[in-house]
């Protein structure tokens, strides 16, 4: 892309001048101010995906507004009361003024709920809003559309426009599909308040917005104008939109308006589009090539190429090309892969008009087993053939880890897509392919003595004296806890309870379409930890032996719990992730959620909706993976998942920790 360096800011502090298609020319806003807020790093705990893909929209929103001339406000991953006090700033300091521009953009989460009228209302979730099952948090954390309507009549700036990259519905917006645009008039002069979202209250808007990306095709003039005269208005603005944005993301219908206030809808906003005219003799300055050119080569050829965590290409690979922007500087990390060798990752400051070659030659690795004890399974995961095709960025051999708040050893999962369920019972179906964000995960189960650290440490409720006929060390996995014990150590910790994709992920260690972490082999005693001869005989003498699940021929060493990583580590370098104790997830349990599984970040919803959308009932269960001592053969298999009451604290249930990558 090239861009004329005089157009950069040929707007920024300047009065905005606008011709009609009559001629006339009159000066149109004498500064233009922008408040962006961008919400992603969601807390699990609350309810709602995480959205990356919304902080780095919103920073590239900031750039394009800024080369337009807008004195731009940024605000990343904001809770209610941060949103307040920004907008409030900014409608009564940057509105104060009538011939200015105000500009709002939200990239995160919306909500669509009944108002008491018995009409739509949307809301925006920040960081902060709980799940809407909780009603009373939810309504005093998220920011209601009724906000917007009433303290837009508050600005005295004649124009404000308002974008939603969000999918949420509010009749108090007057919305709608078409609105037919034309040249300009001089009736843009009069007041408005304008509004747009990027989907209706049923359309879920991806991470990877098209809404974003039209928007700023247009802006920066990479597309044919609607109406070619050089201007772009809030209504060709909606209207194109709604156009594009469907050929991109089927399902996805942005909406457009303007308010319900007759004193506040008859103007227009203007945007002054760049113009590159290919007949004018005249220099319009020093023209910059944003483009940067990767060429990368390696030895042995045929490595997997990763831009910042996305796949692009094997090598060689040529003239790929990244566009650095309108600062024509772009930081990217860039990763080889290639089985059998060591994994080799670049941080790479690319700038605009440069060629980069990087040459780079693999290590082979040794494959020696980094864990002389265990042993290591005897086909290692590098040459498995049930690996995914998806290759792994870190192997047994290279293990990425690092040391939590509350001391234990984490491990780097990366990410990727991988193949979720079996075909075994019905809530394990169907088998489908899910896309996970990268994440690190406890090594060992949480421990009975990092839990009674964190017991000394917050005067949380202390184990019960029952557990310790369970779990009888410090080195035993936790028990007895409920699953808002877990949740709270995890908060304590700095960390959070897994999802249950991310779970499984983590469990099947690499490993595609197998029933156990180790393979379809069913469990000798040497794998993992499960109801044996031990327990078998503890059950005859406690309990009915009718009801005896245990396997009387097998000894896997002990009757309860077994000391954490006394079995051998998955392909992931994670012990425990089948047998032991069955281990807390964060998700709501619900026995057909595979069936309607988001593609990315899945998590199952905490409330029941029917097909209107309408909430009937609250998920009070979560769920719980892994099998434990207590549980048989067939119920330790990797993909089997129940719901339980997140009060019960019980002998075989545990749980570790996850931690988000933080870039």
């Amino acid at each position: 892309m090239l861009i004329a360096a005089t157009d950069l800011l040929s707007q920024r502090g300047m009065s905005v001048t606008v011709q009609t298609e009559s001629g006339e020319e009159f000066d149109f806003y004498k500064d233009s101010y922008a408040l962006v807020i961008g919400n992603g790093t969601y807390p699990v705990k609350n309810g709602w995906n995480p959205l990356p893909g919304a902080i780095k929209d919103v920073k590239e929103v900031t750039e394009v507004l800024e080369k337009q001339g807008f004195n731009v406000t940024q605000k990343i991953d904001v809770k209610k009361a941060e949103f307040n006090k920004a907008f409030s700033e900014f409608i009564y300091k940057s509105g104060k003024d009538k011939d200015n521009r105000l500009l709002f953009y939200y990239a995160g989460h919306g909500y669509t709920t009944k108002a008491a009228t018995g009409e739509d209302l949307g809301y925006l979730v920040m960081l902060d809003t709980p799940s809407p099952e909780n009603t009373v948090e939810f309504d005093l954390y998220s920011v209601d559309m009724v906000k917007f309507v009433s303290d837009s009549k508050k600005i005295h700036a004649k124009h404000v426009l308002f974008m939603f990259d969000s999918c949420f519905s509010g009749t108090v917006l007057n919305l709608r599909n078409r609105v037919t645009p034309s040249h300009i008039t001089d009736r843009i002069k009069n007041p408005v308040r304008q509004f747009i979202t990027a989907g209706r209250a049923d359309e879920p808007v991806p991470d990877r917005s098209e809404f974003k990306k039209a928007f700023l095709n247009i802006l920066e003039g990479r597309v044919e104008e609607p109406t070619p005269d050089g201007y772009l208005t809030g209504v060709e603005l909606g209207d194109y939109l709604y156009r594009t944005v469907p050929k991109f993301s089927k399902g996805q219908h942005p909406q457009h308006g303007k308010i319900h206030d007759q004193q506040l809808n008859t103007g227009d906003f203007v945007f002054v589009l760049p113009q590159n005219d290919q007949n004018s003799s005249e220099d319009t300055g020093i023209e910059l090539n944003t483009i940067a050119t990767l060429n990368i080569i390696s030895t042995p050829e045929g490595a997997k190429v990763y831009v910042d965590s996305t796949l692009i290409g094997t090598t060689p690979l040529r003239s790929y090309q990244v566009d650095t922007g309108v600062r024509l500087e772009k930081q990217v990390n860039v990763g080889l892969e290639l089985s059998g060798y060591k994994s080799r990752v670049k941080r790479i400051t690319l700038k605009g008009g440069q060629q980069l070659p990087w040459d780079v030659h693999l290590e082979k690795i040794e494959r020696e087993p980094i864990q002389p004890k265990p042993s290591v399974p005897e086909t290692p995961p590098e040459t498995d053939p049930s690996i995914s095709e998806e290759k792994l960025l870190i192997s047994r051999n290279t293990l990425q880890t690092i040391v939590g708040k509350d001391g234990t050893e984490m491990v780097l999962i990366p990410a990727g897509e991988f193949q979720m369920g079996y075909n075994g019972a019905a809530s394990t179906k169907p088998v489908h392919i899910v896309y996970l964000d990268a994440f690190y995960i406890d090594k060992y189960e949480v421990t009975v003595g990092q839990y009674n650290q964190f017991v000394r440490a917050t005067g949380h409720r202390p184990l019960p004296d029952w557990v310790f006929k369970y779990s009888t060390t410090d080195q035993h996995p936790v028990v007895g806890v409920t699953w808002h014990d877990a949740l709270a150590y995890a908060k304590w910790a700095g960390k959070r309870l897994p999802t249950e994709a991310e779970w499984e992920k983590a469990a099947r260690g690499g490993l595609v379409g197998k029933r156990h972490a180790w393979g379809d082999a069913a469990p000798d005693g040497t794998q993992c930890n499960f109801a044996d001869k031990n327990l078998s005989k503890i059950w005859d003498r406690e309990k009915k032996p009718e009801d005896n699940r245990a396997d009387k021929n097998i000894d896997d060493g002990y009757a309860y719990a077994a000391p954490v990583g006394s079995y051998p580590a998955n392909g992931y370098g994670l012990y425990d992730m089948g047998g032991n104790v069955t281990e807390w997830c964060f998700d709501a349990y619900d026995k057909s959620f595979y069936m309607n599984s988001p593609r990315q970040n899945p998590i199952a919803q905490i409330v029941v909706k029917d097909g209107e959308n309408n909430i009937v009932a609250i998920n009070k269960l979560r769920v719980s993976r892994a099998g434990s001592w207590s549980d048989g053969i067939s119920g330790i298999w990797i993909a089997s998942r129940i719901g339980v009451n997140p009060k019960e604290a019980a002998p075989n249930m545990g749980f570790r920790c996850v931690q988000p990558v933080v870039p």
